[in-house]
C-alpha cells in the first residue's frame, strides 16, 4: 500500500478541530434581527436570513404566493402558538436552511409547489392544538407537491412530552415526484410526537401519490406509528431505524396500507432493511403492519426486529448538536438581516441532491494508483468496513461497540473535506462525491481502518 503523511489525513483533526460536521440540523451560530412577519406575492430571485420572527396571532412568519428562486437561511422562528411557521403556495425553487424552529404550531406547509427543499433545520416542540390552534400540529408538510427536486432531509426534530402535540411529524399529502427525482425524506433524526391515536413520524402517501422515498431517518418515540405508507405507488421505506416504548398511543413500528383505494391501485411498494423496535400501548411488541392492498411489497423479508435497539440510536443532545460542532457560519457568514437580492442563482448554496443511479457492476476493493501520495502503514481491522453503496455514496459499518469513532475523508491532495462523529454502527456520508480519488479513514477506539475510493 502506498504511504501518505498522517499529518495530512489525521493530525488535521487537533490542528483544526471545528472542522466537524454532524450532518443533522441547523449548522448557524450568528446573531438575528428581529423582524415583523413576511409576506410575498409574486416576487423571485431573492434571500431572507438572519431574522427572528414570532407571533400570537395567525399570520405566518413568512409566508410566500407565488414566488421563486428564495433562499431562507439563518433564521429564527417562534413562540407561534396558533399558526405555522412558513407557508408556502404555488411557488417554485424554495429553500429553507439553517433555520431554528421552537414552540410553533407548526413548522412549515407548503401547497402546490415545486422544487422545495426543507433541509438543515433545527425544530423544538410542534405545539399542534396543544395552544389553542384549530390545527394539527406538523414540521414539515407537503400538499400536491410535485416534479423533481423536492426534500425533507436532515433535520433534526425533538418534542418534548407535555410541551408539544405533533399529528404526522413529516407528512406527504396527495404528492408526486417523478421517477428520477422522487420526494426525498432522508437523514432526519426524530425524537418525540403524540399524543394523538392516529399521527406519527413520517407518513408517505397520505391521500395517494407517487415517487416518495423515506430513508435513513432515525426515529426515536415518534408518535402512534414509526414510518408508514398511506397509500401511492413506487413508494419506499428504506434504511430507517425505529425504537417505540410503551405509551398510551403507540401502535406499530412500520406500516403500509392503500387507504385511497378510489384514487388509484398501490403498486411498486418497497420496505426493506428497517431495523424496528416498537412496543404498543398494550405493552406487546409490533414491529409492522402491512395490509394486503399494498402487496406484493418488495425486500419485505429485509426488514428485522432487534429487540437491543433502544433510544440510545440517538444521541442525549440531538438539537444544537451541529451548531456545537461548526462554529462558523455556514454559506456567505454574517447574516443580511432581511431581503436581500440573490446574487447569482446557486451561487454558494447546495446543489439539489443527486438522484439514484444504476451501480457499476461491483466496486473493486483494489486500490487505484495514485502518484505522489503516500498511505500510512494501517493494520485495517475487520470491525471496520468503508464501501461504496449501490448508489455511490460512501458507507461505513462498524461492528462491536463504539467508542469515540469517528469518519475523516481527504480529496486526492490529501485535504480534508470531511468529518464527523459516528454515533450509529451503519453511517451513509451525505452526498455523493465528484469523480476523483478519495481517501476515507475510520477510527474507533484503538481500531482503525483506512482505505482509497476512485470515483469514475
Amino acid at each position: 500500500m502506498k504511504r501518505i503523511n498522517y499529518t495530512i489525513i489525521i493530525g488535521l483533526v487537533f490542528i483544526f478541530p471545528f472542522f466537524m460536521s454532524y450532518g443533522q440540523g441547523a449548522r448557524y451560530t450568528g446573531e438575528y434581527i428581529k423582524s415583523p412577519t413576511i409576506s410575498h406575492y409574486r416576487k423571485s430571485n431573492f434571500v431572507i436570513e438572519g431574522l427572528e420572527i414570532s407571533a400570537d396571532g395567525t399570520q405566518s412568519a413568512i409566508s410566500l404566493d407565488e414566488c421563486e428562486n428564495v433562499i431562507i437561511r439563518n433564521c429564527k422562528f417562534g413562540p407561534m402558538p396558533l399558526t405555522r411557521a412558513i407557508y408556502l403556495n404555488n411557488c417554485k425553487n424554495i429553500t429553507i436552511i439553517d433555520c431554528t424552529f421552537e414552540n410553533v404550531q407548526s413548522g412549515i406547509r407548503v401547497s402546490t409547489s415545486q422544487g422545495i427543499k426543507f433541509e438543515y433545520n433545527d425544530v423544538t416542540n410542534v405545539l399542534g392544538k396543544l395552544k389553542g390552534s384549530e390545527h394539527l400540529g406538523v414540521m414539515a408538510q407537503f400538499i400536491n407537491v410535485y416534479g423533481a427536486g423536492n426534500s425533507i432531509s436532515y433535520n433534526v426534530c425533538e418534542n418534548l412530552p407535555g410541551q408539544s402535540s405533533t399529528e404526522d411529524i413529516i407528512n406527504l399529502f396527495n404528492s408526486n415526484g417523478t421517477a428520477q427525482s422522487p420526494i426525498v425524506v432522508k437523514g432526519n433524526w426524530i425524537r418525540g410526537g403524540g399524543p394523538s391515536g392516529s399521527g406519527g413520524g413520517i407518513n408517505l402517501g397520505d391521500g395517494f401519490g407517487s415517487y416518495q422515498i423515506a430513508e435513513d431517518n432515525i426515529l426515536v418515540d415518534p408518535g402512534q406509528y414509526g414510518v408508514g405508507i398511506a397509500g401511492g405507488h413506487n413508494m419506499t421505506l428504506r434504511n430507517n431505524k425505529i425504537f417505540g416504548k410503551r405509551q398510551s398511543f403507540t401502535n406499530v413500528g412500520v406500516g403500509a396500507c392503500n387507504w385511497y383505494e378510489e384514487q388509484g391501485q398501490s403498486h411498486s411498494i418497497t420496505v426493506e432493511n428497517n431495523v424496528i423496535n416498537y412496543t404498543n400501548k398494550e405493552g406487546t411488541v409490533n414491529i409492522w403492519w402491512f395490509y394486503k392492498n399494498v402487496e406484493p411489497i418488495i425486500g419485505k423479508e429485509t426488514n428485522r426486529y432487534d429487540p437491543y435497539l433502544t433510544a440510545s440510536i440517538l444521541p442525549d443532545q440531538i438539537i444544537g448538536r451541529a451548531r456545537a460542532g461548526s462554529p462558523s457560519n455556514p454559506g456567505d457568514g454574517t447574516p443580511g438581516g432581511g431581503s436581500t437580492p440573490l446574487p447569482g442563482e446557486g451561487d454558494n448554496e447546495p446543489e439539489p441532491e443527486e438522484q439514484p443511479q444504476q451501480p457499476d457492476p461491483g466496486e473493486s476493493d483494489k486500490e487505484p494508483e495514485t502518484p505522489g501520495i503516500e498511505l500510512p502503514e494501517i493494520n485495517n481491522h475487520p470491525s471496520i468496513t468503508i464501501y461504496m453503496d449501490r448508489y455511490d455514496r460512501v458507507c461505513v459499518n462498524i461492528r462491536g461497540r463504539l467508542n469515540k469513532a469517528e469518519v475523516i475523508g481527504a480529496n486526492g491532495s490529501g485535504e480534508i473535506i470531511y468529518q464527523q462523529s459516528l454515533t450509529r454502527f451503519h453511517t451513509v456520508l451525505p452526498g455523493r462525491a465528484a469523480p476523483g480519488t478519495y481517501y476515507v479513514y475510520v477510527k474507533n477506539g484503538d481500531k482503525e481502518h483506512l482505505k482509497t475510493l476512485h470515483i469514475r
